[in-house]
């Protein structure tokens, strides 16, 4: 009877959280459209209701620092997995995060408190100079972070980002698997939320003042 009822409770917490994101978008959508806003089912993100704290983790970045559960705190973290000879996945969707950034420097203040992280699941041929380049790429503030596998899928397995590196003895060219979603740290270093396959910058911006502005209001 416990469990049963706290299913429901969980059921309805998850509910109340959803209706309050819908109504909070729909009224932006509003504003800026001239209350000629359509409420639809959403496919861009999967929204927390109880965030995730992170446990302990350590990578290092494209400059050779440590990267670590330090790093994230403070800061909105938008977190894409993948590689440097990704051919189609990767820099699409880093070129999405990039505008995803210039529509959030445009319309919101504290943009200062976001990063975007790439982080490699190919450490073998992803040297940290080789990151860089290519984060740089997207946007000068990109930053380019790798490690062991070890470590890598200690992070990776803490969002769920599924990849595979199909390697082989003597092979230079070899397939990558990886989750093509970006997953959202908030500045307490807690898993707030994902976006699925990514590929609307404008889409993900709005959910993002949202899902900030839900946050700041539960914080007061």
């Amino acid at each position: 009877m416990h469990k049963l009822s706290l299913k429901f409770s969980l059921m309805a917490t998850t509910l109340a959280l959803a209706a309050l994101l819908a109504a909070v978008w729909l009224a932006d959508l509003d504003r800026e459209h001239d209350s000629r806003a359509m409420l639809l089912p959403d496919q861009v993100m999967t929204l927390f209701p109880d965030p995730k704290p992170l446990a302990a983790f350590a990578l290092t970045d494209d400059q050779h620092r440590v990267f670590d559960l330090a790093r994230l705190k403070g800061k909105w973290t938008f977190l894409f997995f993948g590689f440097t000879h990704c051919p189609d996945i990767c820099p699409t969707t880093l070129a999405v995060l990039a505008r995803v950034r210039d529509n959030i420097a445009r319309h919101a203040p504290g943009a200062e408190d976001i990063q975007f992280v790439f982080v490699s699941v190919d450490p073998n041929r992803d040297t940290a100079s080789k990151l860089r380049q290519y984060v740089k790429y997207f946007g000068a503030d990109f930053l380019g972070v790798t490690g062991d596998h070890a470590h890598i899928g200690n992070l990776a397995g803490q969002l769920g980002a599924e990849y595979q590196v199909a390697i082989a003895p003597g092979m230079e060219s070899y397939p990558v698997y990886h989750s093509a979603a970006v997953y959202l740290v908030d500045p307490r270093a807690r898993y707030h939320a994902r976006f699925t396959s990514p590929d609307d910058a404008v889409a993900i911006s709005r959910r993002f003042k949202v899902v900030r502005e839900l946050e700041a209001g539960s914080a007061t």
